[in-house]
């Protein structure tokens, strides 16, 4: 098991199997949006290596690339928790948030940067994109 997560009021749980396969950061105005702040940062997983207890419910979207976004929430307490592309096909995204211990997180990279508000500090040394 590589780590656990939960949402606040703890309804809906995961576990994943195996480190993610990419980190990353996001400041598009869709995430800022969805978190109530400068970014979003999440941890990419293969879909397999999920497990997940609870039922979240779902908001989808299309992002500016034309792709569907599946967002995942908890219904009781609102807590964000994952994000799925059709783009994308067997890869889920999870908010580092949502872990109980995330001290293994670090962003590979970070995207939208010309949305990043100047009160949110950038990431030194990370490969960063203007856009996806």
């Amino acid at each position: 098991m590589f780590a656990t997560g939960r949402c606040l009021c703890g309804a809906i749980s995961f576990s994943v199997a195996e480190p993610p396969i990419r980190t990353a950061q996001c400041h598009c105005e869709d995430c800022r949006r969805l978190t109530g702040t400068g970014h979003i940062v999440q941890a990419f997983f293969k879909t397999e290596g999920v497990t997940v207890s609870g039922q979240p419910a779902v908001f989808e979207n299309i992002a500016d690339s034309g792709s569907k976004r599946r967002r995942s929430f908890c219904p009781s307490c609102g807590s964000t928790l994952f994000s799925e592309r059709n783009t994308a096909p067997g890869v889920i995204g999870i908010a580092i948030g949502a872990f109980d211990n995330s001290d293994w997180f670090s962003p590979g990279m970070v995207f939208y940067t010309n949305q990043r508000p100047q009160w949110d500090p950038e990431v030194p040394g990370v490969q960063a994109h203007e856009k996806m």
